[in-house]
């Protein structure tokens, strides 16, 4: 059984983390690009780890349109514990790609088993490490959403990456199309926006890769 790296399993060796998850009971699915992998309003979600393949959280309004909370890749843990504060009802999450995700029942996770392991605290503690890296995510998207203009929103998202990258050049991890829903504005609307932004000198794009010119 392969288990995936990923910060849930920080300092926990490969033996402990095959014993944990043959006492988790944990299964693996496999998704094809598109397919709704879960409802958040599923009480059955637990824990999933993407183990390969992309996946994206989304949150659907009343009036159809749709915004991209969160994009997963490889590693990446999802489930209610992560957006409890949310309408779960409203949000789903959809393989952008082929995948294979591991669910990991919730209960087993919280509750320490009869050995008290101490991997099994490690791993808690993970948990609460990732609960705080995707604050962090969010909160950078809300302040990307601050923004009350398609280009201040992009000017926004585009300064974030740039920090990240910690370069003036970076590449976006959206199609257009994705980007759009993860601005939470008209496509078209901000493919004008950022055309103008082009032509007059203040980034340069090429096959999703984006230049802030300072």
């Amino acid at each position: 059984m392969e288990i995936t790296k990923t910060d849930l399993f920080y300092n926990i060796s490969e033996q402990q983390q095959a014993e944990m998850m043959h006492c988790f009971k944990t299964y693996t699915r496999t998704y094809k690009s598109g397919e709704v992998i879960c409802f958040y309003d599923d009480n059955n979600i637990g824990v999933g780890i993407i183990e390969s393949g992309s996946a994206r959280v989304i949150h659907f309004l009343p009036n159809g349109t749709q915004t991209i909370l969160e994009q997963l890749c490889r590693g990446d843990l999802f489930g209610q514990l992560f957006y409890h504060y949310a309408c779960p009802e409203n949000i789903s999450l959809e393989a952008t790609c082929d995948c294979v995700v591991r669910f990991i029942d919730y209960e087993h996770i919280i509750k320490r088993c009869s050995k008290a392991c101490p991997h099994h605290s490690q791993l808690v503690n993970n948990i609460l490490v990732i609960i705080s890296d995707k604050t962090r995510s969010i909160c950078e998207h809300l302040e990307v959403l601050s923004g009350r203009t398609i280009r201040d929103r992009l000017n926004n998202y585009f300064e974030i990456l740039s920090s990240k990258s910690g370069s003036n050049t970076f590449k976006l991890p959206f199609t257009m199309t994705a980007l759009a829903d993860y601005l939470s504005v008209d496509r078209s609307a901000m493919s004008r926006e950022l055309k103008k932004m082009k032509d007059e000198g203040l980034i340069q794009t090429n096959k999703g890769i984006v230049t802030i010119n300072r």
